[in-house]
C-alpha cells in the first residue's frame, strides 16, 4: 500500500513541475494572453512581434476549477474531485463504474454511445496496431498532417494523399484509425488497412472501437505518439479526412507567425452543449453543466508543435470529455492559449454556389466537408496557373 501511494505521489509531482514548466512558457510567450487575437491573413505580411506583458502568475489547474463551475453534474464532478487531489485535496480520481456508483439519476435514458463512453472512458491505454514506416526528422516537420479517419474510409484518405496531404518539403501526413477487425456489425477489413499501411506507410491505428465518441481517445493517443515519434514538428493541423485544405496558403500562413504557441481555427464562442436527444453531439444537463469554453471547430484546426507534450501531459490528467473538439478547447485554454480565429477555416462549409468554385476555394485555408472526387477536382483546379479569380 505505501508502494503505491508513494507512485502515486511520485505521478503528481511529476505532473504539476510539468505544469509550473509550462506556466512559466506561457507567461513569456507573447501569444499567450487570454483573449483571442485574430491570425494575420496569409496575404498579409506577419506583423513585428511584440512582448506581451507579464500575465499575472496562473497555473493550468486554477484556471481549469475557474472555467467549469462546480455541480452535480457527473462530468463536474468528476473534474473538481481530480482537481482536488491534484491539488493535495482529498478528492478521489476520475474513474469509471456502474450507474449506481456513477450517481447519475438519469442513466438509464443515456444513448447507449454516451454510457459505453462514461464506462470505460477511464482506460488510456490501448495496444498500437499499425504505424508509419518512415520517421520524423530530428527537427521536423515543419507541418504534421494529422487526419482522423474511419477504416473503411479508405477512398478518403487516398484523396487526402493524392491531393492536400501529399509528402514534401517540410510536411507530413499520418492518419489516425481505430482498430479496423470489426465489432460484430462491421466487417473485418484489418487485411486491407494492413495493405494500406504498407503501401502508403502513414497509419496509425489503435485497439479501441473506431466511433465518434471515441475521438477523444484518438486524440489522445495520437499526442503521446507525436511526442514521442514527432516531437520537432513545427506546427500540427489535426482534422477529419473529408475537409478541403489549401496546403500551400496554409504553409504561406505558418511561415509567417512569430514565435509563441498557436492555436487556431474556426473558432466557436459561446457554445453550449446540445441538449436535443436524437443529435449525435448531444450532453445531457447529468453529465456536463455550463458553456463550453471557445474551441476550434474539430473538422480541423491548427496548432504549434511545442504544445504537444504539455497538452499529452494536462489532457492524461483530466477526465476525458465525449466532444473531442470541445475537450481540446479546455485543454488548450487551462494551458493559457487562446483559441484564435482565422476567416479562412470553414469547418461549416460555404455559400453553395461557391462550393465547386476553385475561386472561392483558393482564398480559404481549410473547408469542410468534400467528397474524395471534389478534393481531387480542386486541389487541381485551384493549383491550375491559368485560374483566372
Amino acid at each position: 500500500m505505501s508502494r503505491m501511494r508513494y507512485h502515486k505521489c511520485l505521478t503528481v509531482a511529476l505532473a504539476l513541475a510539468t505544469l509550473l514548466c509550462l506556466d512559466a512558457y506561457i507567461r513569456w510567450s507573447p501569444l499567450g494572453e487570454p483573449d483571442p487575437v485574430p491570425l494575420p491573413l496569409a496575404t498579409t505580411p506577419a506583423p513585428p512581434t511584440t512582448p506581451a506583458p507579464p500575465l499575472p502568475l496562473h497555473h493550468s489547474l486554477q484556471i481549469l476549477a475557474n472555467m467549469v463551475p462546480r455541480a452535480d453534474a457527473y462530468w463536474n464532478r468528476q473534474l473538481h474531485q481530480r482537481l482536488e487531489e491534484l491539488g493535495g485535496g482529498n478528492g478521489t480520481s476520475a474513474s469509471a463504474g456502474t450507474a449506481a456508483s456513477l450517481g447519475v439519476p438519469d442513466w438509464a435514458a443515456y444513448p447507449e454511445p454516451l454510457q459505453r463512453f462514461v464506462s470505460h472512458g477511464a482506460r488510456r491505454h490501448y495496444p498500437l496496431l499499425l504505424e508509419p514506416s518512415r520517421p520524423c526528422p530530428p527537427d521536423g516537420p515543419f507541418l504534421l498532417l494529422a487526419i482522423k479517419s474511419a477504416p473503411g474510409a479508405f477512398a478518403e484518405r487516398q484523396a487526402v494523399r493524392q491531393s492536400w496531404g501529399q509528402a514534401g518539403a517540410g510536411v507530413r501526413t499520418v492518419f489516425l484509425l481505430g482498430a479496423p477487425d470489426g465489432d460484430g456489425d462491421t466487417p473485418d477489413i484489418s487485411g486491407l488497412v494492413a495493405w494500406e499501411s504498407r503501401a502508403h506507410g502513414d497509419v496509425l491505428a489503435w485497439g479501441f472501437q473506431d466511433a465518434f465518441f471515441n475521438l477523444t481517445l484518438k486524440g489522445l493517443l495520437f499526442l503521446g505518439w507525436a511526442g514521442a515519434h514527432c516531437p520537432g514538428a513545427r506546427f500540427v493541423l489535426l482534422g477529419d479526412d473529408d475537409v478541403f485544405v489549401n496546403t500551400p496558403r496554409l504553409l504561406q500562413l505558418l511561415a509567417g507567425l512569430g514565435p509563441g504557441p498557436v492555436y487556431a481555427g474556426h473558432v466557436m464562442a459561446g457554445a453550449w452543449p446540445v441538449r436535443a436527444p436524437g443529435s449525435k453531439y448531444y450532453v445531457p444537463e447529468s453529465f456536463y453543466a455550463g458553456p463550453y469554453p471557445a474551441y476550434a471547430g474539430g473538422g480541423g484546426y491548427v496548432f504549434s508543435g511545442a504544445l504537444l507534450g504539455p497538452l499529452q501531459v494536462l489532457a492524461g490528467l483530466l477526465p476525458p470529455f465525449p466532444i473531442d473538439d470541445v475537450f481540446a478547447g479546455l485543454c488548450f485554454r487551462a494551458l493559457g492559449v487562446a483559441a484564435r480565429p482565422h476567416p479562412g477555416f470553414r469547418t461549416f462549409d460555404i455559400a453553395p454556389s461557391d462550393r465547386a468554385s476553385p475561386c472561392a476555394h483558393r482564398a480559404l485555408l481549410l473547408v469542410h466537408r468534400r467528397q474524395p472526387p471534389e478534393t481531387l477536382r480542386l486541389w487541381r483546379q485551384v493549383r491550375d496557373p491559368q485560374l483566372q479569380c
